[in-house]
């Protein structure tokens, strides 16, 4: 909808709706307002039609998902700390290039008990199989140590997704790639679907939601670490924010910048054949096919969360018993 007046106003419909965080929350006067170079088209951001050079590559997708079994607290004369058990699971999805069909291979589970203060907190293993990872973070909020949980995953889809890296596969790490490493040489892309941030030059970041469906925007980096750009996957729909569709990308800074470049448009000449569907994902189009039947799969590899309770309540009980 858009207001007639000395100043035309768009009035924009948030695509990702109230269920999930906003997809653009990165108001133009936001202290946290990046202003990241060009290092393309001669510092003048320019919209580009990448073009697939040659057959469909085989791609894959990873993503992870993270869940709060239980919070636990930590009690001594001292005072009390609090912790929490969690599960927490990351796999990938590979969709050959050759038309084959689509598989997930591989997934990996973890189980973790994380206490705050530094303290290290071993629960006993229970029958059926119920067995924890013992983790400490020198956090003293208890939210940190679900963050620290988060932290884990995160490693665990890096993991994967450099293995993949390593076979020659053009993989598509769900998410910003935060945890890259200085010189990491893997041409691993990030794919972002939220912007809480500006992040480039106003007068350039006014134009990102011009572009067109299927084309990227000039690329530019980003504290010196990673190359990114701006991608439309599709159209967001009647009424959308203009930043509806748009995703970025990012490669590691250390494959250097001609092999970035080379990657983001590979990925960039891809990605819309995987835009999801309005009627069937509420964050369509930028929730990628593959990664929204890949976030299902992973979803179903959670323990049973009453039988995770009974097992983490029985092996409290027994700490007690053992101290007493």
């Amino acid at each position: 909808m858009t207001e007639t007046g000395p100043k035309a106003v768009h009035i924009g419909i948030d695509p990702f709706g109230s269920r999930h965080d906003p997809s653009f929350d990165a108001d133009d006067d936001s202290q946290l307002a990046r202003e990241c170079e060009l290092v393309e088209d001669g510092g003048e951001l320019r919209a580009h039609d990448p073009v697939a050079a040659g057959a469909r590559p085989s791609l894959a997708f990873v993503d992870g998902s993270v869940r709060t079994d239980m919070r636990l607290t930590r009690t001594t004369e001292d005072g009390t700390t609090t912790g929490i058990v969690g599960s927490y699971v990351a796999g990938a999805v590979h969709v050959p290039g050759d038309g084959r069909r689509a598989r997930v291979d591989p997934i990996v589970r973890h189980r973790v008990v994380l206490f705050t203060h530094g303290h290290l907190v071993h629960l006993p293993p229970q029958p059926g199989g119920w067995a924890w990872e013992s983790h400490a973070t020198e956090c003293t909020e208890s939210f940190k140590a679900a963050q620290r949980v988060r932290t884990l995953m995160r490693e665990s889809e890096v993991q994967i997704a450099e293995a993949l890296s390593e076979e020659g596969i053009l993989t598509i790490l769900d998410g910003p790639l935060s945890m890259v490493r200085s010189g990491w040489s893997k041409p691993i892309v990030g794919y972002v679907k939220s912007h809480p941030v500006p992040m480039l030059e106003r007068s350039q970041w006014v134009r990102v939601p011009t572009i067109a469906v299927g084309q990227r925007t000039s690329v530019f980096a980003i504290n010196g670490n990673l190359y990114a750009t701006y991608l439309r996957l599709g159209d967001a729909g009647p009424g959308a924010s203009p930043w509806g569709g748009i995703a970025r990308l990012e490669v590691p800074a250390g494959v250097g910048r001609e092999a970035a470049i080379a990657a983001l448009d590979e990925a960039a000449s891809w990605l819309p054949r995987f835009a999801s569907s309005p009627h069937r994902d509420a964050r369509a189009p930028v929730n990628l096919v593959p990664v929204g039947g890949l976030e299902w799969r992973l979803r179903h590899e959670f323990d049973d969360s009453r039988l995770a309770m009974r097992a983490v309540t029985a092996a409290v009980l027994q700490l007690g018993q053992q101290a007493a």
